[in-house]
């Protein structure tokens, strides 16, 4: 029977002889060696054997297998003997030897290799490796097996690039003879690069709804026989056309979203925007940081911030490197080196990305109150807006303590922080009532609070400026800004990064006593309540009195509200919570209090600016 026939399928034999006839030396003489001797004994009179035509066969169509694999027929890159993984003489990297002539041999051999596939010309490492781990994986990664490993018996530096089985002495290569150090040679520390040979599955992508399933995986993204990950998934060692070797290109970030699955990515900032990255500290392979997509903060391979593999170590330094003036249009590290900061430089190896929605340890990180891979453009809206556009998608606390994922209002996520929080932020106001949890200070069930959770219809607020609604709904920000944010007319980025002002405020609120009313003492209170009501005695009829005797508004009013979970005797309406450091008590009765009568009716007993009051009324 003619050899052609025997074959699997007609147009194999022309395959062969397609693939033959431009792969490198070592399959050719392969072929000439093996398949003339089949073509030759199939023809003759002498009919070779079945079970020999069957072993010749199989050997044949594993050894075709891999040089197909080396030597696609196609353009630039996309032959193995046109990359860097040939060391071959013919060789154009940095990186070959002067006198080997065969390409394939580094990596492959018909004969005398080491029993894995496919045919494995190297040693494989007996190396233990030290393994990436991070507190927000679900997979498990193990040591390296499968293809990973093969590919380490390279790429870990330890064992020499010539040192091949099929031959007794190892091959001469320059360089000095394992991988020089580099991107390249990932050394045995795993711990900073994206974790291999582990079970990429359906129970995975079912317990990761960021993990797509592995029936999704586009085309060219290959798992080996066991489901596993491995280099191999990422990577083609035989083609280049994409860069790197990979099966994918990973501008626009096309490579990682084959196996990660963001939902708000694709509308996000960092997903859309046409800025130049020219000025980013570290190279980046494109352009915009549309292009670069993933890799504006995340290096696969020798992450200097081995968890979440960041590309720089310091997690800030990942968001600083575009928005500290280079790249984004607003400067936040300018703002951050302002007198009064929410300063992420002053922590480090704190913030974790599984951290409790109630922060265990003080700190302030970027990602506390940005999800970077669903932050959008803020735009400056007029009316209210529950939760900004750079607040999307990150997790907080509700009014009544519950933890959620997701924030749907922007104070959830500053109760984080300012919450029930195993060590609690210092107040720098003493308080009748004290308290250091704005979570209960702003609980709708309080005598008073501002309107923050919720608005406070059917309120009788008779100093609000005309054209704000009573019943009007707030936001922490509309009072704790960038004293030179955009919203409030300024130039700069709007947030509560950092401020010239005491408590971090969009603008001045003086708290010490005495001083002197001005617009700008109480430019903050000013911004919502009208002056000239205030200092004409419509609400309190003692108002302009104890301004014009450089009382403090502070004094009197704690501008987020009076915790209920504090009794003290007194009563709490129209925010009033005395400051201790100058109002006291009564020496006669020793009390501290005031007392709502009704509408716009009270009584004091304390003792303030000088006199005394006993139950005086107004």
């Amino acid at each position: 029977m003619e050899w052609r026939q025997r074959l699997p399928f007609p147009s194999f034999a022309n395959w062969i002889d397609s693939i033959a006839n431009k792969t490198p030396l070592a399959c050719l003489v392969w072929r000439k060696g093996c398949f003339d001797k089949v073509k030759a004994k199939s023809i003759g009179t002498t009919v070779m054997n079945e079970k020999t035509n069957r072993r010749l066969l199989s050997i044949s169509m594993v050894i075709v297998a891999v040089c197909a694999a080396t030597a696609q027929i196609t353009s630039g890159q996309q032959r193995v003997k046109d990359t860097v993984h040939n060391l071959s003489v013919s060789g154009t990297g940095v990186i070959n030897s002067p006198t080997e002539q065969e390409v394939c041999v580094f990596c492959h051999a018909p004969h005398n290799t080491n029993g894995a596939n496919p045919l494995w010309n190297r040693q494989t490492p007996a190396t233990s490796y030290s393994i990436y781990s991070s507190s927000t994986l679900d997979s498990q990664p193990g040591q390296p097996t499968g293809s990973s490993k093969l590919c380490l018996s390279c790429h870990d530096g330890t064992i020499a690039l010539g040192d091949v089985l099929s031959r007794a002495q190892p091959i001469p290569v320059s360089g000095g003879g394992v991988i020089p150090p580099g991107h390249t040679n990932l050394g045995t520390d795993l711990s900073n690069d994206h974790p291999v040979s582990f079970l990429y599955s359906s129970s995975l992508s079912n317990a990761d709804s960021k993990i797509v399933a592995p029936s999704s995986l586009p085309l060219g993204f290959r798992l080996d026989s066991n489901s596993e990950l491995q280099c191999t998934t990422c990577h083609d060692p035989h083609q280049n056309s994409n860069g790197k070797f990979l099966v994918r290109t990973p501008q626009f970030g096309d490579l990682c979203s084959s196996c990660h699955a963001r939902p708000a990515w694709s509308a996000s900032s960092h997903a859309t925007s046409s800025k130049s990255v020219l000025g980013v500290t570290g190279s980046l392979p494109f352009s915009t940081v549309a292009e670069n997509s993933c890799q504006s903060c995340h290096q696969v391979h020798g992450a200097p911030g081995h968890e979440r593999l960041l590309r720089n170590a310091a997690e800030e330094a990942n968001c600083l490197n575009c928005h500290g003036g280079q790249v984004a249009t607003q400067n936040i590290q300018s703002v951050i080196n302002k007198t009064v900061r929410h300063d992420p430089t002053a922590y480090l190896g704190i913030h974790d990305a599984a951290e409790s929605n109630h922060a265990t340890n003080p700190h302030v990180e970027c990602s506390d109150c940005h999800n970077p891979h669903a932050v959008e453009s803020p735009s400056m809206q007029s009316s209210f807006v529950p939760i900004g556009a750079t607040m999307k998608r990150v997790k907080g606390v509700t009014i009544s303590g519950s933890v959620i994922a997701e924030s749907n209002y922007e104070f959830e996520v500053c109760f984080r922080c300012h919450g029930d929080t195993a060590v609690q932020i210092p107040t720098t106001i003493p308080r009748l009532a004290p308290s250091t949890n704005l979570r209960l200070d702003f609980n709708t069930g309080n005598a008073s609070f501002h309107p923050v959770v919720t608005g406070l219809s059917g309120i009788s607020v008779p100093s609000l400026k005309p054209g704000i609604p009573s019943g009007s709904q707030i936001r922490c920000t509309d009072c704790h800004n960038n004293d030179q944010s955009r919203r409030f007319g300024g130039t700069g980025p709007d947030g509560p990064h950092g401020s010239t002002f005491d408590f971090m405020l969009r603008d001045n609120y003086t708290t010490t006593s005495p001083n002197v009313e001005s617009t700008y003492q109480y430019a903050l209170c000013y911004n919502c309540h009208d002056r000239q009501s205030i200092l004409s005695d419509v609400s309190f009829k003692e108002h302009k009195k104890h301004l014009n005797e450089d009382v403090a508004c502070s004094a009197c009013h704690d501008p987020h509200g009076v915790s209920g979970t504090t009794v003290t005797g007194s009563s709490h309406t129209h925010l009033i919570n005395f400051d201790t450091r100058y109002v006291f008590p009564n020496p006669n009765n020793g009390q501290l209090k005031f007392v709502d009568q009704g509408f716009r009716k009270g009584s004091c007993t304390l003792l303030c600016h000088g006199e005394k009051h006993n139950n005086e009324n107004y």
